[in-house]
């Protein structure tokens, strides 16, 4: 499974990205939201997406909602350390900071024991 993190904090993005590694995902990392949605215009696809959520270039929203224009069943995992950033999430799941990798890594699992355009429609109903 190939994740893309997009995450602007330099130490929380290589943690979750060294980690994911270990334990054998495939990762690609956009340092914030500009540089992820110049990845997405480079033809880069993914299995899932991890965001941030208020980033410099463009908003975890900004990024997930054009990631789902070109892959619309895409699991996204949200992470946010602001206490108001709780707007809808459809097919997406949102962790607050400071999380635990344990908490990142059930939700990746959870991700993929369903395909994702099965747990885009779980997700979307709720």
């Amino acid at each position: 499974m190939r994740v893309l993190v997009v995450e602007d904090e330099t130490a929380i993005r290589m943690m979750v990205t060294s980690v994911l590694r270990k334990v054998g995902y495939e990762v690609a990392e956009a340092r914030d939201g500009g540089e992820a949605l110049q990845l997405l215009q480079a033809g880069l696809t993914i299995d899932t997406l991890l965001t941030d959520i208020r980033m410099p270039g463009a908003d975890g929203w900004t990024v997930a909602r054009a990631y789902r224009e070109r892959f619309p069943a895409l699991p996204v995992l949200y992470v946010t350390g602001q206490s108001d950033d709780v707007l809808p999430v459809p097919g997406g799941v949102l962790i607050r900071k400071p999380f635990r990798m344990s908490q990142i890594l059930t939700v990746l699992q959870s991700f993929t024991q369903c395909d994702s355009l099965k747990w885009h429609n779980m997700a979307g109903a709720a």
